[in-house]
């Protein structure tokens, strides 16, 4: 029975691989590259952002995108080594979407954070943004740089991405997963959201197609959070939205960790407001920490792992029927 994190890690965490690659450890740098995103520009429509978007885009709060992509970087990465002593960074390109724009516009803002403490690069966009020929181009730079593609796919339930005006469905997700399998260097990094609007426990761990069908090689973990000035801030003041409490949710990830393969990267087990006047709920949106210490001892508990019951006839939670994933 695991009995100490450290010792007998229960899942795969994103410091842990890096250190393995790198030999040392490897801290992100978030930077704004000045992108917008299909849902807000207008360019197909009314501009109508994801109802759980801040007007932020999920950038972090300490990042000033005003700056030069170069300077924002420069100036994370000098911070970070004269707290912490990294020498070795990933910049990240978090807000909005990351690869909406022309490839050669895109190529540029890149280049401007790759330099040589610069271990690979980091880029957060979505599932119907992603040109060929930019991918073709990050695909020969995962030969030299550690390429994360940090895709945000939120839910396989069209109903869902529906409601919530994400502006692709599931399809569109498994066609870029399917293109990205093309690029075996490029390490994809699946974002989903747990406790969106009339979604079922039973579908949101249909996510676990991603990992066991497509081979998607990392994950990021998000409750839903409602903040203020979106659209769920609004359905949740019309009693339209409740968020997951806290048990509920470690069940969740707990569940669906336990079903993927053991090698996927655990990237991130919650999400975090990173102002907390911006989060109205759930309170626990605000604990950075105690999320996952929360998550890995219900894992410890049951005496179990990431990847634990991956395979298996039957492991599916909620499910009557035999199935294998």
């Amino acid at each position: 029975m695991p009995t100490g994190r450290k010792n007998s890690p229960v899942y795969r965490k994103l410091s842990d691989f890096l250190k393995e690659r790198f030999g040392e450890r490897v801290y992100r740098v978030t930077v704004d590259g000045g992108f917008t995103c299909p849902n807000r520009d207008g360019h197909d429509g009314p501009a109508l952002p994801c109802a759980f978007c801040d007007e932020r885009g999920s950038a972090a709060a300490h990042v000033d995108g005003n700056l030069a992509i170069k300077l924002q970087y420069e100036t994370g990465c000098r911070k970070i080594r004269e707290k912490l002593g990294i020498r070795k960074f990933i910049p990240y390109f978090q807000s909005f979407t990351n690869t909406y724009a022309p490839t050669k516009v895109c190529i540029n803002r890149y280049r401007a954070v790759l330099d040589d403490n610069a271990m690979g690069i980091a880029i957060g966009t979505r599932p119907d943004c992603i040109a060929d020929d930019l991918l073709d181009w990050l695909g020969e730079l995962s030969g030299e740089k550690l390429v994360i593609l940090d895709l945000g796919v939120q839910s396989l339930t069209n109903r869902v991405l529906k409601m919530v005006h994400r502006g692709h469905d599931a399809a569109a997700t498994f066609r870029a997963l399917e293109r990205l399998q093309h690029y075996p260097n490029i390490h994809t990094c699946v974002h989903l959201i747990f406790g969106l609007p009339s979604e079922t426990r039973e579908e949101m761990m249909e996510g676990i197609r991603v990992f066991t069908e497509f081979e998607a090689k990392g994950v990021k973990f998000h409750q839903l959070n409602v903040l203020k000035g979106t659209e769920i801030a609004r359905w949740y003041r019309e009693g339209r939205v409740s968020p997951l409490d806290l048990s509920e949710y470690v069940n969740l990830v707990s569940d669906f960790l336990e079903r993927i393969p053991p090698q996927v990267v655990v990237h991130r087990l919650s999400a975090r407001a990173d102002t907390h006047s911006a989060l109205i709920a759930p309170d626990w949106g605000k604990l950075h920490l105690k999320p996952a210490q929360k998550i890995e001892d219900e894992l410890v508990r049951r005496n179990s792992r990431q990847g634990k019951f991956f395979g298996q006839i039957g492991a599916k939670p909620g499910s009557t029927g035999d199935r294998l994933w």
